[in-house]
């Protein structure tokens, strides 16, 4: 659910008893075995939700955006305490709702309680989605296809007919949306700005030919 979605007297209600917190660029909202006692929502910047597995390797399960709700589905799951990390990608602001005080307000407002299930109810379906269309597909496909989508999401039109991905993501960010090593993801970037498709400055990554990256945006 993004909150900026619902109606004010709405938004401002769920939102009268949360607690900011600043969150700087890298750092830990929260991680695996912290206890699963709240929600977050996000004011401004970006949080990425990372899962780890057993061998130690990580994955990008998410990037939740400014209105984005973020550790709900532990909370949802009846879950003690969390399996995943939340880390900031830029400086942040978010709000702390208590888990109490969340699902009594879903309770108290059929309205609310609707909106939260559809948004989660999309989320599923898009990761279902995206899923999918990646199964089988070597790295460099998977690569198209996550830049395509960050573009959707993301992309700032340039004058000169390109698009940059405006959110700044190292490598590693990269390399974990898409399942591989960063040495790897580095590889294939570099395969793609060899023939002419992008450009990589400081972090930032510009689709010299947009159309190559088929686009689909989040739902």
């Amino acid at each position: 659910m993004n909150v900026l979605e619902l109606p004010a007297p709405q938004r401002d209600g769920l939102l009268a008893g949360a607690r900011r917190s600043r969150v700087v660029r890298g750092a830990t909202v929260y991680m695996p075995g912290d206890p699963a006692n709240c929600v977050y929502a996000i004011d401004s910047g970006r949080i990425k939700i990372v899962r780890t597995n057993s061998s130690g390797a990580e994955s990008i399960v998410g990037i939740r955006n400014p209105g984005d709700l973020f550790g709900e589905l532990t909370w949802l799951g009846d879950e003690t305490v969390r399996a995943t990390s939340a880390i900031a990608l830029d400086p942040s602001e978010v709000r702390r709702l208590d888990a109490s005080f969340f699902e009594r307000r879903l309770r108290e407002d059929g309205a609310l309680a609707a909106a939260f299930a559809r948004g989660i109810a999309r989320r599923l379906a898009t990761i279902e989605r995206e899923l999918t269309e990646l199964e089988g597909k070597s790295v460099p496909g998977r690569l198209v296809d996550v830049l395509g989508r960050l573009a959707a999401d993301h992309g700032v039109a340039q004058d000169d007919g390109s698009l940059r991905i405006g959110i700044n993501l190292t490598h590693k960010d990269l390399a974990d949306l898409i399942g591989t090593s960063r040495e790897t993801l580095t590889k294939e970037l570099g395969v793609l700005a060899d023939i002419g498709l992008l450009r990589i400055a400081r972090r930032t990554i510009v689709l010299l030919q947009p159309r190559a990256f088929p686009r689909r945006r989040r739902e």
